[in-house]
């Protein structure tokens, strides 16, 4: 009877200790802080001289079932949501109402300003960029590395 018992107990701890494919291996739910990790004052892209902010201050955000959501530098106005793959990437447009005018030569344009949060939070990376950017330039602008951290 005791060998019956053995293969079968086996059987029954290996199916509980190997995880299911992907997802249950690395477990993203809970609170997560993104530290940002500050910018050059002045960034060029695509000839366009950018001015930027210093982008040190920090903010939270929470994962849930796959989701990453938060708000960003504490102002509800600017909430984001965004799925994670099973790799643990995410990417978040958070578009604005807010316009910036630029003189390029001769020329004269007004365009949107688009705030994008993308990154890994897998146990190997955790790192990511912020950016405030151009919405005609894809979202390209002054960017800053964000450091991810469960707390």
């Amino acid at each position: 009877m005791k060998k019956r018992c053995v293969p079968a107990l086996y059987c029954l701890l290996l199916s509980c200790a190997s995880p299911h494919e992907g997802r249950d291996a690395v477990r993203l739910d809970g609170d997560w802080q993104a530290l940002m990790g500050g910018t050059d004052s002045v960034q060029l892209v695509e000839g366009l001289r950018f001015d930027c902010s210093p982008f040190t201050d920090s903010f939270f955000m929470r994962v849930q079932d796959g989701v990453v959501a938060g708000f960003l530098q504490a102002d509800e106005n600017y909430s984001f949501t965004a799925s994670i793959n099973d790799s643990g990437y995410f990417k978040a447009t958070i578009p604005t109402n807010s316009a910036y005018t630029y003189k390029d030569a001769q020329v004269r344009r007004k365009s949107a300003i688009v705030l994008v949060l993308e990154g890994s939070l897998s146990a190997r990376d955790r790192t990511g960029v912020f950016v405030i950017g151009d919405r005609e330039l894809g979202g390209q602008g002054c960017k800053t590395d964000v450091r991810f951290v469960s707390v």
